[in-house]
């Protein structure tokens, strides 16, 4: 089934909001009279400047598989020439960005501008007074564009001991839940099965792939950085979610807070997934690969199922059909596909949670807004640095920012925007010039309301894959969004790397007295003073 592209209205979509990493993002369709384009090259060379441009230290997440060199990014180059700034930036490896920031945070060498995509991290730095204080600088007169972007109530949500020390970015499309099940089409035809829509119909297709296809493995995963909530949000997601829980997550009732982590269902859940793994269901080395390594087996058609971020759908399915075309020895002589985005997915089908047996799930949304940028405190001048970003969230400025070159890059066609999608060759990463383009690589902290033209712009796979993803009706989201607790601060990282072990440990087959065991341990090292601070936090905030 195709999804048409849907242009959600700015009610709708405002509750809608979470925030992710910024190599991809997107958000509500802004109302394109609303929305001036942006300048082409030329019109952004054509205002002299005549102060000196305002330099920065920048630390940018980059695939590293990928060629790239910022002092031949055009994008890049024309924001700095709008801007009037220059941007200096220090390039870390997307995967490794949360280790090297807090290295970087550590040693006091902090970036000018920091994007922060942990709240406890951004609270506990914010706290030892690494960003600048913008509680008096943010208002109407002064930065209309970010209140714009950003809702004066949400600035309050996201204040630290009641003081804004940055800004709120959602940086994604909608808000909400953005992972689908995705299965190999092709594969489940063969077996003439039709797409799982609980649990149990989903275990008994796995048996059936795995015994009339005995060189596939059934479900991939991959593992993440230690401390980080490996379960949720991948791998065995929809397995959790049908039993009503998600690992990481705190839950309010009546005042009263837990977290799914020691809930009696997650014990329930882990054995099933005990049972999957040892019927050979899971791939053996889910526990130890990268994602890198899980799309090396699904584009080898090694892989049958696979949790998956809802924008990676399109590219998964075009090197899957460009391994099966090199197999069968009809792949054009360069090696190159047209461009798949607007057709419908060949090899692969999309789905949102499967239901357990009351017929409910869960799916895990993030908090309205899942980044934060902030100013270094050491920022030679952080009222300036606060002055660009608010230029940088003028409409015409954020079409430059986050679309990139007006002509070149995106195109706009009777009001309606179009992203020209073969600008750049996918070996070298590069123009026709030579160039490189950063689009949506140097973006200043754009908000809530997110991205001029967004919606619009989608293709037929991306569209079906977000609208799918984000209209989950079983999101929810973290009940401590907001609240505060230092204990949660200071040991959730170590609770949550004794979650990963053993819940992992489990799952390979540890006699599950091991999670009774770890959900003591959760309780004492902990998890229960967590609780009380949470509950003591709510109480405050509802004035109780």
């Amino acid at each position: 089934m195709i999804y048409p592209v849907k242009v959600y209205p700015y009610g709708a979509l405002a509750a809608l909001l979470v925030g992710t990493v910024t190599i991809a993002g997107c958000s509500k369709a802004a109302d394109p009279a609303a929305v001036e384009p942006s300048p082409s090259a030329s019109s952004a060379s054509a205002s002299p400047q005549t102060e000196k441009p305002y330099s920065f230290k920048w630390l940018k997440a980059q695939d590293i598989s990928k060629p790239y060199d910022p002092s031949k990014d055009a994008v890049k180059q024309a924001i700095e020439k709008k801007l009037n700034i220059r941007i200096v930036p220090e390039m870390v490896d997307v995967q490794q960005y949360k280790v090297k920031l807090n290295l970087k945070m550590s040693s006091g060498d902090i970036p000018d501008v920091v994007r922060i995509d942990f709240a406890d991290d951004f609270q506990k730095y914010a706290q030892q007074g690494a960003f600048f204080d913008l509680t008096n600088l943010i208002n109407e007169k002064d930065t209309p564009n970010i209140l714009k972007e950003v809702p004066k109530d949400v600035f309050e949500q996201a204040k630290v001991n009641g003081k804004i020390y940055g800004i709120p970015y959602q940086g994604g499309p909608g808000a909400g839940y953005r992972w689908n099940l995705v299965l190999r089409k092709d594969y489940m035809e063969g077996l003439g099965a039709q797409v799982p829509k609980t649990l149990d119909e989903y275990y008994n297709l796995l048996k059936k792939a795995k015994a009339e296809k005995p060189d596939v493995i059934p479900l991939g995963g991959y593992t993440a950085q230690i401390g980080q909530q490996k379960y949720a949000n991948n791998s065995f997601d929809h397995i959790f979610g049908a039993f009503g829980v998600t690992p990481g997550y705190f839950t309010e009732k009546d005042g009263r807070f837990g977290n799914y982590d020691i809930d009696p269902k997650m014990r329930e859940a882990l054995l099933y997934l005990q049972k999957m793994y040892a019927e050979g269901l899971i791939d053996k080395e889910f526990a130890t690969i990268k994602e890198e390594q899980l799309r090396a087996k699904l584009y080898s058609g090694k892989l049958f199922s696979w949790m998956g971020w809802w924008s990676t759908a399109n590219d998964y399915d075009t090197q899957v059909e460009t391994n099966e075309l090199k197999k069968s020895g009809k792949l054009p002589a360069d090696g190159k596909l047209a461009d798949q985005s607007n057709q419908p997915f060949n090899y692969l089908t999309l789905t949102g949670s499967l239901v357990g047996a009351e017929g409910k799930a869960v799916a895990p949304a993030g908090a309205p807004f899942g980044q934060m940028h902030a100013i270094s405190a050491k920022t030679k001048d952080p009222k300036k640095v606060l002055s660009i970003i608010e230029n940088a969230l003028s409409p015409e400025n954020q079409m430059l920012t986050v679309w990139g070159i007006e002509g070149e890059d995106y195109r706009i066609d009777n009001v309606k925007m179009s992203v020209v999608t073969d600008l750049i060759d996918p070996k070298t990463q590069q123009d026709k010039n030579g160039n490189f383009r950063g689009i949506q690589s140097y973006l200043f902290a754009p908000g809530l309301k997110g991205w001029p033209h967004y919606l619009e712009s989608l293709p037929i796979r991306h569209s079906q894959a977000l609208d799918m993803a984000i209209n989950n009706k079983f999101q929810i989201t973290d009940a401590s969004n907001y609240l505060d607790s230092p204990t949660k601060i200071a040991k959730l990282i170590e609770l949550n790397t004794l979650r990963d072990s053993v819940f992992t440990q489990i799952i390979m087959g540890a006699d599950i007295k091991k999670f009774d065991e770890f959900a003591d341990k959760w309780k004492a090292k902990g998890g229960m003073q967590i609780l009380n601070e949470l509950e003591a936090s709510f109480k405050k905030k509802a004035g109780k």
